[in-house]
């Protein structure tokens, strides 16, 4: 599992929007282009998006499904080709929030996937580069948030 943590200083339900916002996300990641809503609601179990993402000349999309929400405090969203999970924990820290992200890889990737982090278009070591990515997203939002 991979991890990265950062205190923002503004209140929890700030962050929450931010973190839920799956449309605006590419603002603040390297990797992530945004994302649109496929069916459900936003920001509730079960609701399904698709996420657009690029490394370099490469493009992809994820077929994303919510699948874990306590409202101020958790967002998970598990991307089915690569079977991995998103989430982001918030949790009061003095005046701000500690947000930490977390990526769980919780099965095998589906075929393609695997062809793709074997060739090593996407970086020859992408679990070191998912850890940074994750480091540049909360750096991001937090100097967004805090300005």
């Amino acid at each position: 599992m991979d991890t990265a943590s950062i205190v923002i200083e503004v209140p929890p339900a700030i962050v929450w929007d931010v973190v839920t916002d799956v449309e605006g996300m590419g603002r603040f990641s390297p990797e992530n282009t945004g994302a649109r809503w496929k069916s459900g609601t936003p920001v509730t179990v079960g609701a399904r998006f698709i996420g657009a993402n690029r490394h370099g000349p490469v493009r992809w999309k994820t077929h994303c499904t919510v699948v874990d929400i306590v409202p101020g405090q958790k967002f998970s969203f598990e991307a089915d080709e690569p079977k991995a999970r998103w989430t982001y924990h918030l949790e009061p820290s003095g005046a701000g929030t500690l947000v930490t992200e977390t990526r769980e890889i919780y099965a095998t990737p589906v075929w393609w996937v695997r062809l793709v982090q074997k060739s090593k278009v996407l970086g020859s070591n992408r679990d070191q580069l998912m850890q940074d990515g994750m480091r540049q997203t909360l750096e991001c939002m937090k100097v967004a948030l805090e300005s």
